[in-house]
């Protein structure tokens, strides 16, 4: 005789199966709860040091509560808490609670406070971004800082910046970086490594077009200039796509005059490009902008009237066809044309 066999249900089909114990291993896998770790190196591996990974396991000589309640108390009370919790920082930023605690100490401590814990961290920088939890206290932590100690902390993630602008909690950090230091030689240093990278991944991200919109809000004119250079290389895909168009509308009011000019003729370049894009769900918000430059906008409502028939026929086309009707919307004729959109 064969092997025993019992009928189970996979999907709609009845399958015949043998008997076999089940792997041990594979039993203990189904009720493991993921872990912190093994979480965030599904996440970024590459931006985790394997040789970092085991975390301090200190506790504060209070309860959390405790010294949560003694933060609140001020004094005394609230400088030997600040104590236990400068000591425990890192172990603290890792944890659900301790991360909402360490937080608290950072808004109510002084800036002494702040670079001992950036010291405290030193060595985990990477691992804490990955972290859905220390990645909110170096949030609240960088602002905190001088230059000194925000150098510090950039300095450990140089190197990673591709991978840093396009993860969820790498590229947050980045945009607080460029708000809170904009100019300083730390958040130079960072946004120049993320433009050292494959900036047309970063454009196309769905987190990394965030950074790429920060730097065209706060970077250096040069930033700026590298990403007009970028979406320069394929404008008609850029303005077509969910998250690069948000990036190429943005440059147009970003970039220098003669930059967002350049773009513009490059757009209006391709035959049908401007009436095209204005029937595209995500060309349209390209369209929009290309109406508030001043050195494109007649031409580009040149096109769009004389392709209004087309337009009609179109959700989006005709939506802003209703648009350019309105009052304040006059259309002034033209002589010379760019391109032939």
């Amino acid at each position: 005789m064969g092997c025993p066999t019992t009928l189970i249900v996979k999907n709609t089909f009845l399958c015949a199966v043998e008997d076999e114990t089940a792997s041990p291993t594979c039993r203990l896998s189904r009720r493991r709860s993921k872990t912190e770790g093994d979480y965030l190196s599904c996440l970024e591996p590459e931006l985790v040091d394997p040789a970092s990974d085991d975390i301090p396991a200190e506790a504060p000589t209070g309860s959390l509560v405790d010294l949560g309640l003694a933060l609140q108390a001020g004094g005394s009370e609230a400088l030997s808490a600040l104590t236990d919790i400068r000591n425990s920082a890192r172990s603290l930023a890792f944890d659900p609670a301790g991360s909402q605690l360490l937080q608290q100490a950072l808004e109510v401590a002084d800036a002494r406070f702040a670079h001992d814990v950036a010291s405290m961290l030193q060595g985990s920088i990477p691992q804490a971004l990955c972290s859905q939890h220390a990645h909110q206290v170096l949030e609240t932590l960088l602002p905190c800082l001088d230059i000194d100690g925000s150098a510090c902390v950039v300095d450990e993630l140089l190197g990673n910046s591709s991978h840093l602008a396009t993860h969820a909690f790498g590229s947050s950090l980045v945009c607080r970086l460029l708000e809170q230091l904009a100019g300083e030689v730390a958040a130079v240093a960072l946004i120049d490594d993320v433009l050292s990278g494959d900036l047309t991944q970063v454009i196309c991200h769905k987190f990394g077009h965030t950074v790429a919109m920060s730097i065209l809000c706060n970077g250096l004119p040069h930033q700026r200039s590298r990403l007009a250079e970028v979406l320069c290389s394929d404008l008609q895909r850029f303005a077509r796509h969910r998250f690069a168009s948000l990036v190429l509308a943005l440059a147009f009011s970003k970039c220098t005059a003669k930059e967002a000019h350049g773009l513009a003729i490059a757009l209006m370049g391709q035959a049908g490009a401007v009436s095209s894009l204005a029937c595209h769900s995500f060309g349209l918000r390209v369209v929009r902008a290309l109406l508030e430059l001043p050195s494109a906008a007649e031409q580009v409502r040149f096109y769009l009237l004389k392709s209004s028939r087309r337009l009609q026929k179109d959700k989006f086309g005709a939506h802003l066809l209703d648009e350019l009707s309105a009052p304040n919307k006059t259309m002034v004729n033209l002589v010379g044309h760019i391109g032939g959109a």
